[in-house]
């Protein structure tokens, strides 16, 4: 297995065969460590333990992070995962973020649970983070309840959009272009 090199423009190579639950040693650890600082700016990925185990924690956190870049939400890091992971990395890392490309999952409101409601508990936190907004800073947990409806009317009211608490299709045709734009602040 190919170990992290730190010397300057060397990065971890692709180790040939892919990482899924079960793999383990220095390829997933690289991995963790990567997807941890994907975290600070892409705070629906999961934070892990840099443990070089691939269990749970870090598939859901490969899948978010594949949700994210509209690449295949299966939880394993092959090759266009890897090279994905990498390239988002080094963006981060020079100040330049990439963008989210997640698709539109259909209206979500009170009751909706799942990533697609992390990501926008996460975009809600960031945007609001950056121009001070009075809503509220929100559990990224998945869960869309009282407060992540809040959040979304205060996002809806901010950039003049229908206020219903629900992101439907305008509203989420608002906020990602909206979050790329903040982390690129």
């Amino acid at each position: 297995m190919s170990e992290m090199n730190t010397t300057q423009n060397t990065y971890p190579v692709y180790p040939g065969t892919p990482l899924r639950v079960g793999s383990s040693g220095s390829n997933v650890t690289t991995m963790q460590q990567y997807l941890n600082g994907l975290g600070v700016v892409y705070t629906g990925i999961n934070r892990l333990s840099t443990d070089g185990k691939y269990g749970a924690m870090t598939r859901d956190a490969v899948r978010r992070f594949q949700k994210q870049f509209s690449l295949n939400a299966d939880g394993v890091i092959g090759q266009n995962t890897w090279n994905a992971i990498l390239a988002v990395y080094l963006s981060v890392a020079a100040y330049r973020p990439l963008d989210v490309t997640t698709s539109y999952p259909g209206v979500l409101s009170a009751g909706s649970s799942g990533d697609h409601v992390r990501f926008i508990q996460s975009y809600l936190n960031t945007v609001k983070r950056q121009y001070n907004f009075n809503w509220p800073t929100l559990t990224v947990d998945g869960r869309f309840g009282a407060n992540t409806a809040l959040a979304v009317a205060g996002y809806q009211s901010a950039y003049n959009l229908s206020i219903d608490g629900k992101v439907g299709r305008n509203t989420w045709a608002s906020m990602i272009p909206e979050f790329n734009r903040v982390i690129k602040m």
